[in-house]
């Protein structure tokens, strides 16, 4: 029992800054057609796009919590967050993705992965993508293209904070 205690007490602190569809419903804007240039940037104006709740994709898909149906294929989407203070810790991207992906914040480029995952993934944001969070209004805007087989995109923001000493 002291073994597990000390364990647990040296694990990092995850905080869910932008919660994913495997955690809770959340509301993204979308579109199935190319949108104009700077659709990745926070004031690029989408609100002629549709709304739906994510995961998007097909149920099959393994790890998928599908809440908006996707079967073309691409799909752009865009979510709107704000945060009162910028949060201490490691930033990180958690992502479900089946398959090419970009995810940007306010308009930099957090991730670009090619093929598909069959989970929920963290990845670590680059000191770019930190510097792009502010105080106010932000914007996680995704691309994803499908090529074949199950399809499925999901995204959410998590602080990691070293362990409590």
């Amino acid at each position: 029992a002291e073994a597990h205690q000390q364990l647990w007490q040296s694990a990092p602190r995850t905080h869910i800054l932008v919660p994913s569809a495997q955690r809770e419903t959340v509301e993204w804007r979308y579109t199935l057609e190319q949108p104009t240039d700077g659709w990745e940037q926070a004031a690029f104006d989408d609100q002629a796009w549709k709304t739906g709740p994510g995961g998007f994709g097909e149920a099959s898909t393994p790890g998928s919590v599908v809440r908006t149906s996707w079967k073309t294929d691409d799909i752009w989407l865009r979510r709107d967050f704000t945060l009162d203070s910028l949060p201490a810790g490691e930033l990180r991207l958690w992502l479900h993705h089946d398959e090419d992906t970009e995810v940007y914040l306010n308009g930099v480029l957090l991730k670009r992965v090619k093929g598909y995952t069959t989970d929920y993934q963290s990845y670590r944001v680059t000191t770019a993508g930190r510097d792009a969070l502010k105080t106010g209004r932000n914007v996680l805007a995704i691309h994803c293209h499908q090529t074949g087989g199950g399809q499925y995109i999901d995204a959410g923001l998590d602080v990691r904070t070293p362990p409590e000493k």
